[in-house]
């Protein structure tokens, strides 16, 4: 074959050279095309890793400059003399030489103290260096075009352009209070600088910026002064966009910092509204592919023509021979680089990968293997699959016979107990792999599914017991998925609503009920898949023979893997019982209130016949005693008379005034007043009856005014009957004590005590009813059981409360308690 390959015809051999000298220039340029991207790559990949450095070094130079502003505001809260501040201001911008200054600036824009005596007693405007962070704060402010503090402080201060700081601040407080700000100008051509002598490249540049686009440290390169402003860092794909969308780093292509286009990349500084812009002009990664391109591919083209001159003489075989042993040592070498790559790749995976021959005994497995069974790889080549597996039959029936033409794919899943002892899970999948006709053989992988098994068993327990309470609760549940469709429904839903399960899964819940109905219930629906959480209401359902029923419902959502509410859980209860009891105590209420109305025109209707001739008889009463004065006897009678009358009015008045205030129909005339001058009032009136038993009556205004919005009228009828029931149940001789005040919460209390009998526990709320005495005084005492009821209804109108206590020793306290007037501010 060399032989008839050398002495072929000129025509076979000028074709040969021809096919030669194009395969020689496409593989040319298919090299030039992978040099020009593999170019790009190591460009963009270059950048990346110098907008990394750049954005150490910027972070760390600000790290460095707030820790040492934060132990200089430690210092300055602390009184230290100046000159010890002074000294650690100097100290701190020699031991960082990137700051053009450190100084303290008091609230007034007085520079207290600064490491450059030009700054020392300059003031400047407290906007000149952007928003002062907060005490305890730090802040990095924009680029300030001045050399100094002291510079700003100057009108006519000519600054170069690009000449300036980067003011980095925190929030100080002096000793006596006042807050302050520490500033420290961070020298914008230290990071210039440091940027240059990084990227070691004069076409490519970098720069710092902030997020408005503003470069703040920039090298020469980049065409741009800091204190410049870029808008188009802004613009959509540009690298401003992608570090407010979240991006740490990213790259670009097109305009950056200069208008041609780049290659650039960008890393946002930690914890800092800033970035760190690198790129380089693409047309230089042009410049230097075309040098590639003179390089490699012009003697490319000149050994094409030099394959087709000298094919058109001949070309000898031992030419050919020899390039078809350098090609297939260059195919070999990089046979063996993929192999050592794939063997790496098999190795890092943490499943086991293995391939058998086609009878199952392996002939290759990964280091996945090893490490849970313990026992080297020379141990496991030869044996087969299934004794790696513990002989498990169903690995063993993978490999049952079977030709390389019909071979498939094939997957198990087997039990295995590893080497550490713990019985494991895997699922084998096997893939055939034909070598020609009839030579076969598999490759596969096993993956250890222990925990999705036990998931799986966790899960299916879990999902038992949702069941379980389901099906075991005695209220109608259901479960809706997120198309409001019926997923399961208990035992108790089925016989109350008279559906079968099989009947309504998959269809569209409230699908069965009325239309009005329905649309409640799908609304609720809607509105809870919406925000998801709880919701509960009342409504109404019709059985299927008819009959209303008040049911209560119960939703609350469930989520998916995401968080988003995936269905709703429904449990209702049927209250038709309950409210069917509400609306017959309603009823009974209405009546009651209807009755008690009814009775308290009758009390006012009679107390008001009773008014005119009780009038007539106390009036003759008082003319009989008067004429009769002479005669004992007759004086005597009438007297009787007059007392009784007497007493038979006050009950009429009670009952008028009890009915008047049921009804509503004496309206208040508050005013704002003090409550003891008239409880003051109704003992003087009532001193009589107190000489007369014999009694005494201890006063205790207590501090300060009672302060109320009251009815003057109604409060002292409510302290008459307090001190008249107090006078009536006290014994011949005793104590009575008024004591006024106010209670923890500061409304106003006034209490009446007796040295009495004292009021039965289970009897405390009841004498406050019409009609009702105690007890243990009704029998002693007489009276009618109005006043403390008209007390109560006195109280209650004044939004106040009273209420009776017994007194440890004997007696009764009855306390009144209404609440505090506002303050009245003067004018």
């Amino acid at each position: 074959m060399p032989h008839r390959n050398r002495w072929r015809p000129s025509v076979i051999t000028a074709g040969a050279g021809v096919l030669l000298a194009a395969a020689l220039l496409a593989g040319a340029a298919h090299s030039l095309w992978r040099e020009q991207r593999e170019l790009a790559s190591q460009a963009a990949q270059r950048q990346a890793l110098l907008a990394r450095v750049l954005e150490d070094h910027a972070s760390r130079s600000l790290d460095a400059t707030q820790i040492a502003l934060a132990g200089l505001a430690d210092v300055a809260a602390r009184n230290v003399p100046p000159d010890v501040l002074q000294a650690l201001l100097d100290q701190t911008q020699t031991s960082l030489g990137f700051l053009r200054g450190v100084a303290l600036v008091d609230e007034s824009g007085q520079v207290l103290a600064a490491a450059d005596p030009a700054d020392r007693g300059a003031r400047i405007e407290l906007t000149a260096l952007g928003r002062w962070p907060d005490t305890g704060r730090d802040a990095v402010g924009g680029f300030v075009a001045a050399r100094s503090l002291a510079g700003l402080g100057q009108a006519d201060a000519v600054v170069p352009p690009g000449v300036g700081f980067i003011p980095v601040m925190r929030g100080a407080r002096l000793p006596d209070g006042r807050t302050a700000l520490l500033v420290a100008l961070l020298n914008p051509d230290a990071l210039a600088n440091f940027q240059q002598l990084t990227l070691n490249d004069p076409q490519a540049a970098a720069a710092l910026v902030n997020m408005d686009g503003l470069l703040l440290a920039a090298t020469s390169g980049a065409e741009r002064l800091p204190g410049e402003a870029v808008p188009r860092l802004l613009a959509p794909g540009a690298p401003l966009a992608g570090v407010r969308a979240g991006a740490d780093l990213g790259r670009w292509d097109g305009p950056g910092l200069r208008d041609a286009p780049q290659l650039g990349s960008y890393r946002a500084l930690r914890a800092r509204p800033l970035a760190v812009l690198v790129e380089l002009p693409q047309a230089e990664l042009r410049r230097q592919w075309l040098l590639t391109v003179r390089d490699a591919g012009v003697p490319a083209v000149g050994l094409a023509v030099a394959l087709l001159v000298l094919s058109g003489v001949g070309a000898t075989a031992l030419r050919a021979r020899e390039r078809a042993a350098l090609a297939l040592d260059d195919a070999q070498r990089q046979v063996a680089a993929r192999e050592r790559e794939l063997s790496a790749i098999f190795g890092s995976v943490q499943d086991m990968l293995f391939r058998t021959d086609a009878a199952g005994r392996v002939t290759f497995i990964n280091e996945g293997y090893v490490q849970l069974s313990g026992q080297p790889v020379e141990q496991l080549l030869g044996r087969p699959l299934h004794e790696l597996f513990g002989g498990a039959p169903a690995v063993a029936a993978l490999f049952d016979a079977c030709d390389a033409d019909s071979a498939q794919p094939r997957q198990v899943r087997a039990e295995w107990i590893a080497g550490d002892g713990q019985a494991r899970g895997f699922e084998i999948h096997l893939v055939p792999l034909r070598h020609g006709a009839g030579a076969l053989e598999w490759v596969g992988s096993a993956a250890d599914v222990s925990g999705l098994i036990l998931a799986q068993a966790e899960l299916s327990a879990q999902l038992g017991l949702a069941r379980s309470l389901l099906a075991g609760s005695p209220l109608p549940m259901s479960v809706l998925d997120g198309d409001n469709r019926y997923l399961d429904v208990n035992r108790a839903w089925e016989q109350f609503t008279g559906r079968r399960r099989s009947d309504v899964l998959g269809r569209r819940a409230a699908s069965y009920l009325r239309p009005e109905e329905a649309a409640v219930h799908d609304a609720r629906d809607a509105e809870l898949l919406a925000r998801g959480g709880e919701m509960s209401y009342e409504t109404v359902w019709h059985s299927p023979d008819g009959r209303r029923r008040d049911i209560f419902v119960s939703k609350s959502t469930f989520p998916d893997t995401q968080g988003r509410p995936m269905g709703i859980v429904v449990c209702f209860m049927d209250i038709s019982d309950f409210r069917e009891a509400e609306r017959a105590t309603r009823a009974a209420r209405d009546a009651a209130l209807e009755a008690s109305r009814a009775k308290s025109e009758f009390i006012a209707n009679v107390s008001h016949e009773l008014r005119t001739p009780l009038q007539s008889i106390l009036g003759f009463s008082e003319i009989g005693a008067l004429r009769a004065r002479h005669e004992l006897l007759l004086a005597e009678l009438f007297s009787d008379v007059h007392r009784a009358g007497q007493r038979m009015l006050s009950l009429v008045n009670d009952l008028l005034d009890l009915s008047k205030i049921e009804r509503g129909n004496e309206p208040l005339h508050t005013e704002r007043l003090d409550l003891w001058p008239l409880a003051a009032e109704v003992a003087r009136e009532l001193s009589p009856l107190l000489a007369a038993r014999g009694l005494q009556l201890d006063l205790a205004p207590g501090p300060g005014q009672l302060a109320v919005l009251g009815d003057p009228l109604r409060l002292q009828q409510l302290l008459r009957n307090l001190l008249a029931n107090a006078i009536r149940f006290s014994p011949q001789g005793g104590l009575i004590e008024l004591q006024g005040g106010h209670d923890a919460d500061g409304q106003v209390r006034i209490a009446v005590a007796d040295r009495g009998p004292g009021i039965p526990p289970d009897e405390l709320e009841s004498i406050f009813d019409a009609f009702v005495q105690s007890s243990a005084t009704k029998n002693a005492a007489g009276g009618t059981g109005l006043g403390l009821a008209i007390c109560r209804r006195i109280a209650e109108a004044h939004d106040g409360r009273v209420w009776a206590e017994n007194r440890p020793g004997g007696g009764a306290v009855i306390s009144l308690r209404l609440p505090a007037a506002p303050a009245v501010t003067p004018p």
